[in-house]
């Protein structure tokens, strides 16, 4: 017989609130969520809740190169509501008619442009430019007429006059308003191409003309520059008409990430509005706002993050920005008004190089793309190895999430996929054919493997590559690349996904998922009720039409069924110095996959999941704050997804009391010696001999990302102890023996020798300026020495071999101000910084300042009572069985007293 979850579980054996922990237990707590990330290069940290900033910007789409299916995938992407511009261009191929009317020819492109941004809505603002790169008949060599343009200086007056019969054939024959005009297109890059506009005095003469003796069709219509290809150009084209632009424009296909921004910067101060009519890559939408572009046309439209970033922007705030100049890279972090919060990553389309980004939640644990629950996400966005070199404009969304229900698991292995309203899976017919639903029979075609699509996939990769388990490279495709409601999808065959066979999982709660394709941004949809209904994509539905949408991915060895577990029972809570114990009832379901635990604080009742699928009937909780009280619930999980509903609850925090918050003894593991059960976590496996006979010292050795990081809440208190022994084997100045913080303007640490008087040193900084404590010489080097860094309200202490041997009343920085969450030993928070070299053994931090005797008795091995800590009001009792309350009824009005529920 096959053991089962639960026959696992029922081997466990749970805690016990009247025992001691035990270190043989299996480990069961908020630490096992704890990651251990390559070091990043640029950390972007972020509050969900914080006031943000606001930008108002106006996003459009192009029809420069006449694509219609580009600019609608734009628009389904972005939302119609969101598209705030277009642009369409005049052309230059053929003289005009007697000096002032337009050619068939330029009618033509005039009349096919606005044909097609009548789709998006017949009075869209449009933006003129040049149309320097249409060609009817297919030859190559100039296309810009020497009627406007003789030995490379263009004819102002004629090409003026061209660009005012534009406009008016606009004014008169469409109800697109001509918002602004740019003479010239790429006018930097014509050498290369022997299409030369004119020189950077020619197109503000242009602009000159047009504001003079055009003034009447032109007023309302302001004059850009020229969109240079290369932002190093873009102040040389910029500078000779900065009288008359009222827009600086360029875009990036080539320049440095410093010019970029300085561009946009001298806009700002000389009070122009920044424009980019060319994007390629989110990174120059995210970039150019920081700086000051407003308004930003995109060329080729890629499909999800643009289009999200777009919504977002326009729609919410920008809580954290961070960028990577020499790598032409950058992040951000933005929440929408509705309250979503999501991270986008991007990178220069021919210029990046691959970084590393460190995504910081400081007020909360999130969920990054399903993957969670934690403070921090490490994300690598590629590049290449040099100009147009192995580049693959990598860019991606990432979904910040959390509440009482979560995507319940990261989708990547072999699945079947079942339709919530019909019961159905999909299953794959022959290549060209189809794709229906059918009652499981367990036939391979059944089966998809299912993995994300790989950064260097091309573009946006925040999608899923769905594939046939029955047939290699067999896929969902949307038939013709449709972007209309209705369209097929069928199985196609070829090497790798194209843009019309990547989807996008959006959780819709209860463990199912909509998919979203990347071509259209429309949902896998079933063409109706029936068991056996064919599969389509279309616009998101509402009511009960929803679960034709919706879709659960099970895996391969778990039968679909939809009854949820019983309802947890039992459950109890013990506090614990800074943790909370909670114990329930282990399940009888032969399927059970485990536990989700579900914590609210007191008087808000809103829950969260801060651990999913607890493989034990008991959790500790080691990221509850001192000094709070929580409601806490389980609900179990089976194989299929299905959720039970909430447990009774407990109200409890952790006790408030001061003293061991963990001890890491370093004696062949890295777990807390605590009941907090605080375990850190390290890539190092090597112990070596400790500084007294018998014992074990971790050894870390400045490379290979080799540190130890410390569980989030395991700091954050008013005053503070860190002990510990230390054997230093390295010689360079910044490594750290311990640094808390979450960023390089919110840290504390002790280097063992900085860099200014190469002594060792304590600071903290908690964003305005550092505070600091220079000991009067470095730690010795190949010795065990025992360190202790005291917080006190009053002193703050630096002891070595349990002497004071620096102090100050000058640290008035608190660590509970400054809330720690990024807790290292033998790292910096500055990614420059040497990592540490050497040994560490017993490592112990305390709640509260340790007196001289105390840490001499923590030096010799010794143990230091906890003692009370002073509050403002009493330690919450633990409240048990809510009398079956679920999160709807926990609501502001309602108290609970001694477990009835009573009104205020």
């Amino acid at each position: 017989m096959k053991p089962t979850l639960r026959m696992t579980l029922l081997a466990v054996t749970a805690f016990s609130a009247a025992t001691a922990f035990s270190q043989d237990q299996p480990r069961s707590s908020s630490s096992m969520n704890l990651p251990l990330n390559s070091i990043s290069d640029v950390t972007v940290s972020y509050g969900i809740s914080a006031e943000g900033k606001r930008y108002s910007p106006t996003w459009g789409v192009d029809l420069a190169w006449i694509n219609e299916q580009n600019i609608m995938k734009g628009v389904n992407h972005m939302g119609s509501q969101n598209v705030g511009i277009g642009r369409t261009s005049f052309r230059v191929l053929n003289p005009l008619v007697n000096d002032v009317s337009l050619t068939t020819d330029q009618i033509e492109g005039l009349r096919t442009r606005s044909n097609l941004f009548n789709k998006i809505r017949r009075d869209l603002p449009l933006i003129m430019n040049c149309d320097n790169g249409y060609r009817p008949d297919g030859h190559t060599g100039p296309n810009i007429n020497a009627y406007y343009t003789t030995n490379h200086n263009a004819n102002v007056d004629r090409w003026a006059a061209m660009i005012d019969a534009h406009v008016n054939w606009m004014k008169a024959n469409t109800q697109h308003p001509i918002v602004g005009v740019s003479p010239f297109n790429e006018p930097d890059y014509d050498a290369d191409k022997n299409l030369v506009q004119g020189y950077p005095n020619d197109e503000a003469s242009i602009a000159r003309k047009l504001r003079k003796d055009y003034a009447s069709d032109m007023e309302g219509i302001v004059m850009a520059g020229g969109n240079t290809l290369n932002d190093d150009k873009a102040l040389e084209w910029y500078n000779p008409g900065k009288d008359v632009y009222d827009w600086g424009n360029t875009h990036q296909l080539a320049g440095s990430m410093d010019n970029y921004i300085a561009f946009y910067d001298r806009l700002q101060s000389d009070g122009k509005v920044g424009y980019n009519d060319e994007m390629h890559n989110v990174v120059e939408a995210m970039t150019g706002l920081e700086h000051g572009m407003s308004v930003g046309i995109w060329w080729g439209f890629d499909s999800r993050v643009r289009g999200e970033f777009c919504d977002i922007s326009r729609n919410g705030v920008r809580l954290a920005y961070g960028e990577h100049r020499n790598n032409w890279t950058a992040a951000s972090v933005y929440r929408h008004d509705d309250g979503r919060v999501k991270a986008f990553i991007g990178s220069s389309e021919r210029q990046a190089y691959t970084t590393n980004y460190q995504l910081v939640s400081t007020e909360r644990e999130v969920y990054y793309d399903g993957h969670g629950p934690s403070y921090e996400f490490f994300m690598q966005i590629p590049g290449g190895t040099g100009y147009q070199k192995g580049q693959t404009n990598a860019e991606r969304v990432i979904d910040v999430t959390w509440g009482p229900d979560v995507a319940p698991s990261i989708i990547n292995g072999k699945y079947k996929i079942y339709n919530a309203m019909t019961g159905g899976v999909i299953t794959c017919p022959s290549n060209g054919t189809a794709i229906a639903q059918a009652r499981f029979t367990g036939a391979n075609n059944q089966y998809w493997n299912v993995a994300p699509c790989k950064p260097t996939t091309g573009g946006d990769y925040s999608f899923l590559d769905i594939e046939s388990a029955n047939a290699t490279n067999v896929r969902m495709n949307v038939r013709n690349f449709s972007l209309s409601g209705g369209a097929e999808i069928i199985a196609w065959t070829q090497s790798a996904p194209s843009s019309n066979e990547q989807w996008y999982a959006e959780y819709a709660g209860n463990g199912y998922y909509f998919l979203r394709n990347r071509e259209s941004a429309l949902y896998l949809t079933s063409n109706g009720t029936a068991l056996t209904a064919k599969v389509v994509q279309d616009k998101l539905k509402t009511g009960n039409s929803l679960k034709r949408q919706m879709w659960r991915f099970v895996p391969v060895d778990v039968e679909y069924e939809t009854t949820a577990p019983a309802q947890p029972q039992g459950l109890t809570a013990k506090e614990n110095s800074a943790s909370v114990l909670l114990e329930w009832t282990l399940g009888e379901e032969e399927d059970l996959d485990g536990y989700m635990i579900l914590r609210a604080e007191k008087d808000t009742y809103a829950w969260n999941t801060i651990a999913r699928k607890v493989k034990t009937p008991y959790y500790v909780d080691n990221t509850c704050q001192r000094g709070k009280t929580y409601f806490y619930s389980v609900r179990a999980i089976d194989r299929a997804e299905n959720l039970s509903v909430l447990s009774d609850s407990v109200l409890i925090g952790p006790s408030g009391r001061n003293g061991l918050v963990a001890q890491w003894l370093m004696n062949g593991n890295t777990n807390d010696e605590t009941a907090n059960m605080m375990d850190a976590v390290t890539q190092s496996t090597n112990f070596v001999s400790g500084h007294t006979e018998g014992t074990q010292a971790l050894s870390i050795v400045g490379k290979n990302n080799q540190y130890v990081q410390l569980p989030y809440e395991v700091a954050n208190s008013e005053e503070l102890t860190i002990a510990l022994w230390v054997n230093w084997r390295g010689t360079t100045n910044w490594q750290r023996i311990f640094d808390f913080g979450y960023d390089t303007n919110h840290y504390m640490f002790l280097s063992p020798g900085n860099g200014s008087n190469n002594k060792m040193r304590f600071a903290i900084k908690n964003g305005g300026d550092e505070q600091s404590i220079d000991c009067p010489a470095r730690l010795d080097v190949l010795k065990w020495k025992h360190v202790a860094v005291v917080i006190g309200r009053e002193k703050t202490s630096i002891y070595v071999d349990g002497s004071e041997v620096a102090s100050s009343t000058g640290i008035t920085i608190r660590p509970n101000e400054l809330h720690p969450i990024l807790n290292y030993l033998g790292r910096s928070q500055f990614a420059s910084d040497p990592l540490f070299t050497g040994y560490l053994q017993d490592v112990r931090i305390y709640s509260h300042a340790l007196t001289a005797d105390e840490v001499t008795t923590v030096m010799n091995g010794g143990e230091v009572s906890s003692v009370d800590m002073p509050a403002a009001e009493p330690q919450p009792t633990v409240i048990h069985g809510l009398d079956g309350i679920r999160r709807s009824s926990l609501r502001p009005g309602l108290n609970i007293v001694n477990g009835k529920k009573v009104l205020k």
